[in-house]
């Protein structure tokens, strides 16, 4: 059963699950809250929607057992970080200043990123805008994609989510009002493992919402289990969905602001890992930018296909996952 009460805000320090703490650091104009657990090189781990910290709890272990100092925020509008109303306050000049401005705040000249989802985006930008901050990147779910010819949003298909979410307003306030069921319903519906089958189109119909996509299932996902469940529930019933929505307000801007940076190429060694059930595997793999990755990222080190996987590939698959992180580290510290 999930919680029924909304989780009061996060508190400055405290011990989470696994031994890692919950700390707060004042970077780049917001307030951050993130995970921190073990010593040594800096490994920062950044994650995507509708996710927060806690989703890479099982790799910061294994991170900071092997000798690594393991972050994980709550990025840019999720969670126990700021959150600003302003949609032109996610761009992704501010989202790369808030890693680099934790980088700073830790006294690291450097770090190794890991991302999923939106969180595996930026890691690719912080890689091509600032190399000498990057170590190398290990990224799930998201390739590196070429800079195309037109602004993504505005050529997508007209009922593609990510159109609906350009209306401030409108979605949030959707989501808001079905966070109980949205989340359940996101979580497996975009599995390997969905009691529904086969994820959802990302195509909404005409006059429904984007949660309309997302049955809730009968149970909690196995695992993510009720009680991490639980706390996704209370935590967005606290922050809402504006700050997250946020992120894709900059899709097209981002386009337009990395031009100086085209075609976008990365420099820095980088490992990539994808589930065969992801829904961004069955576009990326059909119109060949996974395959062709190493074209565009040429110390790309592994590209591992994990099968029956879905979305949530550090959560569904973490041994595997693990795995990727722990030889992609190895093989730079070597």
């Amino acid at each position: 059963m999930l919680p029924t009460e909304p989780t009061s805000a996060v508190p400055a320090a405290s011990v989470v699950s696994g031994s890692a703490e919950r700390l707060v650091a004042q970077v780049n104009g917001i307030t951050m809250s993130y995970l921190s657990q073990g010593t040594g090189p800096l490994v920062v781990f950044m994650h995507g929607f509708p996710d927060l910290a806690i989703s890479w709890r099982r790799q910061m272990k294994a991170v900071a057992d092997a000798g690594y100092r393991a972050i994980a925020p709550d990025m840019r509008g999720y969670g126990g970080t700021d959150a600003p109303e302003d949609a032109d306050s996610y761009s992704q000049f501010h989202l790369a200043g808030d890693i680099t401005g934790l980088m700073d705040h830790l006294g690291a000249s450097s770090a190794v990123l890991v991302g999923h989802d939106m969180g595996a985006t930026l890691g690719w930008t912080i890689a091509t805008l600032v190399p000498a901050r990057v170590r190398g990147v290990v990224i799930a779910s998201v390739p590196h994609k070429p800079r195309g010819a037109g602004a993504p949003v505005e050529s997508s298909p007209q009922r593609f989510y990510q159109r609906l979410f350009q209306d401030v307003g409108i979605e949030e306030h959707d989501l808001d009002e079905k966070v109980d069921t949205f989340l359940p319903g996101i979580f497996d519906r975009l599995s390997g493992s969905s009691e529904f089958g086969a994820p959802p189109s990302l195509m909404v119909p005409e006059g429904g919402h984007f949660s309309d996509l997302f049955t809730p299932p009968s149970a909690a996902p196995e695992w993510m289990g009720a009680e991490d469940l639980g706390t996704y529930v209370n935590t967005f019933r606290r922050t809402g969905f504006r700050g997250a929505l946020n992120w894709y307000r900059n899709i097209d801007r981002n386009w337009h602001t990395a031009a100086p940076w085209a075609p976008g190429h990365v420099s820095v060694p980088a490992s990539f890992v994808v589930g065969t059930a992801d829904v961004t595997y069955a576009l990326f793999h059909a119109n060949g930018v996974i395959d062709s990755q190493r074209d565009r990222v040429p110390l790309l080190r592994e590209s591992r296909i994990l099968d029956g996987v879905g979305h949530w590939t550090a959560q569904e698959s973490p041994d595997e996952v693990n795995d990727v992180i722990l030889t992609f580290l190895a093989h730079l510290d070597s």
